[in-house]
């Protein structure tokens, strides 16, 4: 049976590490360990961060991080496959060379597995959300960015798309790069930049011709309302969403397009909002603990339920409850 850890329960199996700034903005950190090994280079730029990782492992196991609240995020996967998921968000994903994604997911536990002895390679990197409100053109960004570059609300999102030979071009550069001290900084910034324009472009061009492609007739939006009140009445045990197209008669690819241009979110985004909505109703009544509203709403661990309520509304179910 393959095992399901930690980060702390990875330290605890006899890992060593080490730690080197071969730049001012540069952080080198280099693991080994009876599971796994490897080491990661972070990089702070001036409106981004990038990561480039490289690791395998020793032992089969399934690494389990902790939810936490992201900006978007980019990955392009240079050698080795994994699968990885966001438990109660997203599907099992297949993470292969030639493939990257762009995502932004809140408050998830992400499961990742890879095969024992593959190496990995990727380069990660993540923009300030401050750069993407500087396109005036906000239809020059995929669709799942767009929110960010008009400063509304934003829904958790994974997106995957296909490395063409102009990514490779600048992955090579940003892996070998030559340059040492600032003129690396400056360097690394220009190509992730560079990066992120083909990845961005790959990704809206894509959206131009769904758009053209998937008008919906009016059959298909009262089947999406039928889908939206059948995820509010199974708030507890929602339906995959291959079950949701099934019970409602579309296709899961129509049912996920059509959520997006019907109700501006994802399925499971809109199940998100719907839960916390009710969640602070039911705290407003004061009937029912915290720890009872996190599992009328379908959270099972109530510490992921208070870190997703306050994230939405920008005070703990707690301290909420307490001023009604």
């Amino acid at each position: 049976m393959t095992m399901i850890l930690t980060e702390q329960d990875c330290d605890e199996h006899l890992r060593t590490d080490s730690t080197v700034h071969p730049d001012e903005f540069e952080i080198l950190h280099a693991w080994d360990g009876a599971l796994d090994s490897g080491w990661c280079r972070e990089i702070q730029l001036r409106d981004l961060w990038l990561t480039i990782k490289e690791y395998q492992a020793e032992e089969d196991f399934i690494f389990k991080a902790e939810p936490v609240y992201l900006e978007p995020a980019s990955s392009f996967f240079v050698a080795g496959t994994m699968k990885s998921c966001y438990e109660g968000f997203a599907d099992e994903n297949l993470e292969a060379p030639g493939r990257h994604y762009v995502e932004c997911v809140h408050g998830h536990i992400e499961l990742d597995h890879q095969p024992v002895g593959e190496k990995i390679i990727r380069v990660r990197f993540g923009l300030n959300p401050d750069v993407l409100k500087l396109f005036g053109d906000t239809a020059v960004l995929p669709r799942e960015l767009q929110p960010w570059a008009t400063g509304e609300i934003s829904y958790p999102f994974y997106r995957q798309g296909t490395i063409t030979a102009e990514m490779q071009v600048v992955l090579h550069q940003i892996l070998h790069c030559i340059y040492q001290g600032p003129m690396k900084q400056m360097y690394l910034e220009g190509k992730v930049l560079e990066l992120a324009a083909l990845q961005f472009s790959q990704f809206a061009e894509v959206d131009n011709c769904l758009h053209k492609e998937t008008a919906l007739k009016s059959d298909d939006i009262e089947r999406l309302h039928q889908a939206k009140e059948i995820l509010m009445a199974q708030i507890n045990d929602p339906p995959s969403i291959l079950g949701l197209s099934r019970q409602v008669g579309l296709n899961d690819f129509k049912l996920k397009q059509g959520f997006r241009q019907v109700f501006g979110t994802t399925v499971f985004g809109y199940l998100r909002e719907y839960r916390l909505e009710q969640a602070r109703l039911l705290l407003i009544e004061g009937e029912l603990s915290v720890q009872q509203v996190a599992r009328a709403i379908g959270y099972t661990h109530s510490g992921y339920f208070a870190t997703a309520f306050k994230h939405k509304f920008g005070i703990s179910p707690k301290t909420y409850q307490s001023l009604r």
